[in-house]
Formats: structure tokens, C-alpha cells, sequence
């Protein structure tokens, strides 16, 4: 049988049939949404037996209102059968800070780099990932800035500190200043609208 992205959902569904939480299908992309205890089962499966070799990409969601909130998205390639697949694991409950999914890395190496990038910039956490440090921000930053409730323009902080966004020793919370404000700007807006109280430094 060929394998296709539709074959490998049916395929996986049948040997795994607890793993799968649900299924779909937009414009021809598979996407396959996981029970969070079954990924590294059906990821070795999906390498070791159906040829997806190339992890493209690995990103998260955040969800802010629901509950789990966060979704980890996986992109995988095979090249063999030149089909695509989508993966999907949800993570997160309330308050949980730093809510934690395994890591890939024994099935694709790359996802190295990927997860590392995601637990930067969202707080999620790999584990037994070989080396879970910071990728982008600095390594004492305390908050994750692509979080729904990270403020748009950063922190308040006196000059010289333009935008707020230099280390800290003390998390100041995430602030006021976020998506849900009438103050926060938007993005691309014209730089001769900025509130000299959410960047400070800026020139008039």
C-alpha cells in the first residue's frame, strides 16, 4: 500500500488506538492530535516505519483562554513517499507554569535547536531534552515572550533601557500592557504613535 499523509492517520489510528485524540483534515493537511504519553511511541513508529526522516519544524500555540493551553505542533516530512504530517500534543494546565512535553531528540536529532527555541519563547519545557537552555533571549530572563499575556511592548523600565527588554533580576509580572489593552499598539502602527509610557527612551 502506498503510504499517504491520510494512510499514515488511518495507520497509526489502527496500531496505536488510544494515542489519537482527534484527527483533521484542511485542504489536504493531515493533523494529528496526540495523547501527550504516546509521542515519543508513535514518533519512533512514524521514523522507523513509515520513512518520515525530516522533522521540518516544531512550534507551539498559545491557547489562552482554553484549557490545555498550549498546543506543540510538529512538522514532519517524509521523503521517501513525499507526503507531509502534522502532529499536534496539548500541554498545559491552569497555572501550570512551565508545562512539559518529551523531547524528540532520540527520534530526530534537529529537534534540538526547535524545542530549545520553544521553551524560550513559550516556557514549555522537553524532558530529557540533552541541553534545554535559553536559544534567543538571555539566559536570565525570567518570562517567555511569545505568551498570549506577554505585554506587546515590553516591560516599563527607567532609561536607558529603551522597550524594556534588557535582563532583570526581579520578574515584574507580565505587566498591563498586553494584547487585551486599548493601549497596547498595534502591530506595524506608525512609530509617531508611541506612548512614551510603554517604551520608555523613545524620542519625541
Amino acid at each position: 500500500m502506498a503510504i499517504t499523509a491520510t494512510s499514515t492517520v488511518t495507520m497509526v489510528r489502527e496500531k496505536f488506538p488510544q494515542a489519537a485524540l482527534e484527527t483533521g483534515d484542511f485542504r489536504g493537511e493531515q493533523t494529528l492530535v496526540l495523547q501527550t504519553g504516546y509521542l515519543l511511541t508513535v514518533c519512533a513508529y512514524l521514523h522507523k516505519t513509515l520513512r518520515y526522516t525530516f522533522l521540518s519544524s516544531i512550534t507551539a500555540v498559545d491557547w489562552l483562554e482554553r484549557e490545555p493551553r498550549y498546543d506543540v505542533v510538529y512538522h514532519l516530512l517524509s521523503l521517501p513517499n513525499q507526503c507531509e504530517l502534522r502532529l499536534k500534543v496539548r500541554v498545559g494546565a491552569r497555572r501550570e507554569e512551565h508545562p512539559a512535553v518529551p523531547s524528540v531528540t532520540s527520534v530526530w536529532p534537529a529537534a534540538n535547536w526547535y524545542e530549545r527555541e520553544v521553551y524560550d519563547l513559550f516556557g514549555i519545557t522537553f524532558t530529557n531534552h540533552p541541553n534545554l537552555q535559553r536559544i534567543l533571549m538571555p539566559a536570565d530572563w525570567t518570562t517567555h515572550p511569545l505568551r498570549k499575556d506577554y505585554p506587546l511592548t515590553g516591560f516599563d523600565l527607567p532609561e536607558p533601557h529603551w522597550g524594556g527588554q534588557v535582563p532583570y533580576d526581579i520578574d515584574p509580572g507580565v505587566g498591563s500592557q498586553t494584547m487585551r489593552t486599548p493601549f497596547s499598539r498595534e502591530l506595524n502602527e506608525s512609530r509617531s504613535k508611541i506612548s512614551q509610557n510603554q517604551e520608555p527612551g523613545t524620542e519625541k
